[in-house]
């Protein structure tokens, strides 16, 4: 059998096989490949607006440098006030940007982003600075007052800003004649109320220090703000003794359960603020049971608790807490003890029954030993 010529070995059969379903396969492959004509309208479509799309943004333009003469037949656009949200390649570029910076600013508008104050702008990094100070004076925000600094040529007469007539007292000027100057109305009543709550203008230049004014304005006005001398007192001479005098240095002591704000302002360092902190510390401890406890007072330097250290001593005056029966709350209000605590006792006691002395916090699990000792002078077991 193996010499007749219609014997395949066991390699022929599988590869005749093979062959077989390869060949059926070829014959299908027609009605399984889907022709690009069967392609849905609405893809096509979509992927049409897409290659638009990406035209817009990478057609190659001129340089900066001859981006102006691109059309030497047309005369090129005005720059004209926009909305920096809905801006158009011509408004861009009559702005003063350059290709890149344009193809950069409508991405960032067709994908969201919006521009809601000059801030927003000066964040823009595709931007160079001539180009926004090219922008500044054409930029109409959403939501703010369309108007226009007083060197732009294209404002209306309406809104146009002029300048003061004479120079002017800072502190004499009115909000309506700061806004005839080219001011907003925001800057010329936060001038108005900052001179009529007695602040004071000592340099023309501290016009700048308003909140609301544009650096623009200030320079515009700043030829014509005249600040007057301050008059000396009539009572003023050369001989005069300074308005300062020094206090008294105090040598005695106090007693730092028992003294008053008034009293602790006797120490050197120790002002009104200091003095009400370490009282308002004291109280909420109950009382002071070692001087080293004054250093604790929130703020107070390490180098004002040495020098008045041996000025002060400690009277044993204490309001103890009675741990047996307190609540949490009344227990978290001293400083020592911290809410969680707080809720560890009070679950014990409740658990377990009243403790009989200091050792029994120990049981605590939780309470550390070094907040334990801190506690102990002001606990009362009763």
């Amino acid at each position: 059998m193996q010499n007749s010529p219609l014997y395949f070995t066991k390699i022929e059969r599988v590869g005749t096989v093979l062959f077989g379903v390869i060949l059926v396969g070829l014959l299908w492959l027609p009605n399984w490949w889907r022709p690009t004509d069967d392609v849905p309208t609405a893809e096509l479509a979509a992927l049409a607006a897409e290659v638009e799309d990406w035209a817009a943004d990478t057609t190659i333009e001129p340089t900066r440098d001859t981006e102006r003469v691109s059309n030497p037949t047309s005369s090129p656009q005005a720059a004209t006030p926009f909305d920096p949200n809905a801006p158009t390649r011509e408004l861009l570029a009559a702005a003063g940007l350059g290709n890149q910076s344009i193809r950069a600013w409508l991405s960032y508008v067709r994908k969201g982003g919006q521009f809601r104050k000059w801030a927003d702008v000066e964040k823009f990094r595709a931007l160079s600075a001539a180009e926004r100070n090219a922008l500044r004076p054409l930029l109409r925000f959403p939501g703010q007052p369309n108007r226009l600094p007083a060197t732009d040529e294209s404002s209306s007469p309406a809104v146009t800003a002029v300048l003061p007539a004479a120079p002017f007292d800072p502190h004499a000027v009115t909000a309506t004649e700061l806004q005839s100057w080219g001011l907003s109305q925001r800057a010329a009543r936060n001038w108005t109320r900052y001179t009529s709550s007695g602040g004071r203008f000592r340099v023309a230049a501290d016009a700048g220090k308003i909140y609301g004014i544009t650096e623009a304005e200030v320079e515009r006005l700043l030829p014509y703000i005249k600040v007057p001398a301050a008059e000396p007192s009539a009572n003023a001479t050369e001989s005069s003794p300074p308005k300062y005098t020094p206090r008294p240095v105090f040598a005695g002591t106090i007693d730092i359960n028992q003294a008053t704000a008034e009293e602790w302002q006797q120490l050197r360092g120790i002002g009104p603020g200091y003095s009400r902190r370490i009282t308002n510390f004291r109280d909420k401890l109950g009382g002071f049971h070692s001087v080293d406890q004054v250093a604790e007072t929130y703020g107070l330097p390490d180098s004002t608790f040495q020098a008045i250290r041996p000025q002060l001593t400690a009277s044993p005056v204490l309001q103890l807490l009675r741990i047996n029966h307190l609540s949490v709350e009344e227990l978290a209000a001293h400083p020592y003890v911290r809410y969680r605590e707080a809720r560890l006792i009070v679950k014990y006691r409740t658990e377990h029954g009243p403790f009989a002395d200091f050792s029994a916090l120990g049981k605590l699990y939780g309470l550390q030993a070094e907040q334990r000792e801190r506690m102990a002078p002001y606990l009362a077991f009763d």
